[in-house]
């Protein structure tokens, strides 16, 4: 299968390491045939808000063709992280919040995305792609964590500003193996994917479907992965796609440039698991 649309890419005004420029963005993207993509910079909590403000100012300056579409990528936060950089906490702290305070372990439980609709409507949001990048527990219990990251994607299907699911699952090896306490390879528990139930991937296809809301094929994830694992993602979107789920195509670019043979070798991939353009939607916001 050929994709056509690519509904993740990071500009130089995302929060990370991206550095892409968005004029070399609609560059290649329009050389390489993608008939729709959009930009998703990182929200995490209204400390990155300026560089979204940033993004859509360089955008708009960009004459951006009409199949360049602006979104945003948001993370799921706890509550206590959104409520002390509203009230300037960080600085009392010593720290500046570009990923939230990583350093919790009294979080409250209650999840959240630091987005509102007056903010959508004012940067003139297309669509938002929503993913869990950590997890918000100090729990170390294998099963526990299992299940967080579930309710962390249901929050995400069921928010009513959220387009599509970001990456599932992703990051939960680092969770499980504790690296984001010692941050080295010896802490990445990659074991974990096959304990995850049946049950939790089923109940996400339903409420994915119910929610007529697409999951995201990241090429990242997907591609750096090692054979085993690799198949077991691709196992799990062809379950969800006989369940009814639609995708979106994340290339998750933060890089300077896109790489057209990782794209070709996803498009191989796809095929071999039997998907077709007929799988992957559109995310835009229905107002």
């Amino acid at each position: 299968m050929k994709l056509k649309t690519n509904f993740h890419i990071h500009s130089q005004h995302s929060c990370d390491s991206a550095c892409a420029k968005i004029l070399d963005i609609i560059k290649e993207m329009e050389e390489m045939g993608f008939e729709e993509y959009g930009l998703t910079d990182h929200l995490h909590t209204s400390y990155n808000l300026p560089d979204i403000i940033s993004a859509r100012r360089d955008f708009l300056a960009s004459c951006p063709p009409e199949n360049f579409h602006f979104g945003i990528e948001v993370s799921v936060m706890d509550q206590r992280e959104i409520d002390r950089v509203a009230a300037g906490d960080y600085h009392a702290w010593g720290d500046e919040p570009v990923y939230g305070f990583r350093d919790m372990t009294d979080y409250t439980g209650k999840f959240a995305i630091d987005l509102d609709e007056q903010t959508v409507r004012e940067q003139g949001i297309e669509f938002v792609v929503g993913g869990i990048h950590w997890p918000l527990s100090s729990s170390h219990d294998r099963q526990e964590l299992i299940r967080h990251y579930f309710d962390l994607m249901m929050f995400l299907v069921d928010h009513p500003l959220v387009n599509v699911l970001a990456h599932p699952w992703d990051s939960l090896e680092l969770a499980v193996g504790d690296w984001y306490r010692f941050r080295d390879k010896e802490h990445i528990d990659k074991t974990v994917f096959a304990d995850i139930p049946r049950e939790y991937n089923d109940r996400l296809a339903a409420e994915l479907v119910r929610q007529n809301k697409p999951a995201e094929i990241n090429l990242a994830v997907t591609l750096k992965q090692k054979p085993e694992l690799q198949t077991w993602y691709m196992e799990l979107f062809r379950n969800w796609k006989r369940q009814g789920v639609k995708f979106t195509m994340g290339y998750d670019l933060h890089a300077a440039h896109f790489d057209k043979e990782k794209i070709e070798m996803l498009e191989r991939l796809l095929t071999e698991y039997d998907f077709s353009e007929s799988d992957f939607v559109l995310p835009f916001r229905h107002d």
